[in-house]
């Protein structure tokens, strides 16, 4: 079974969770570029943020960002701006550039992962497209 979310249903989800507007764009089949103007006080800089799917068990998905030379900093400050808008256990950085997201955290998308089994998650041009079976 392949079911799709595109990337304008991903966005609204993401800004209504942490009430920041950010962006989606497609690199390839696993990666994702993530648009976010991080606001700095005295200017704003636009950041694009790589986020490269490495695997997904059950409701956790592992991704790898990665923002240019010298930028992954910026990553780190930026998650740290928002820490507080995030549903609390919704997400846990690792080494290595790694985020790990407990997607059953998010109450509007929970039921997914209580009726289906997730095998794999691709970027399409538009979408993102889950894979998986049945319960």
């Amino acid at each position: 079974m392949k079911a799709s979310v595109s990337y304008k249903e991903l966005q609204k989800l993401v800004t209504d969770q942490t009430h920041q507007p950010i962006g989606f764009e497609f690199v390839n089949p696993k990666t994702v570029k993530v648009l976010y103007e991080l606001n700095l006080g005295i200017m704003k800089k636009k950041i694009g943020v790589d986020l490269k799917v490495l695997d997904i068990v059950g409701s956790d998905l592992r991704v790898q960002y990665s923002a240019g030379f010298g930028m992954d900093g910026m990553v780190s400050m930026a998650l740290n701006l928002v820490r507080d808008r995030i549903p609390a256990g919704l997400l846990e950085e690792q080494p290595n550039h790694v985020l790990l997201l407990h997607l059953d955290k998010i109450d509007k998308i929970k039921p997914v992962f209580e009726r289906i089994e997730v095998k794999d998650i691709n970027m399409l041009a538009e979408a993102l497209e889950l894979v998986g079976d049945f319960k």
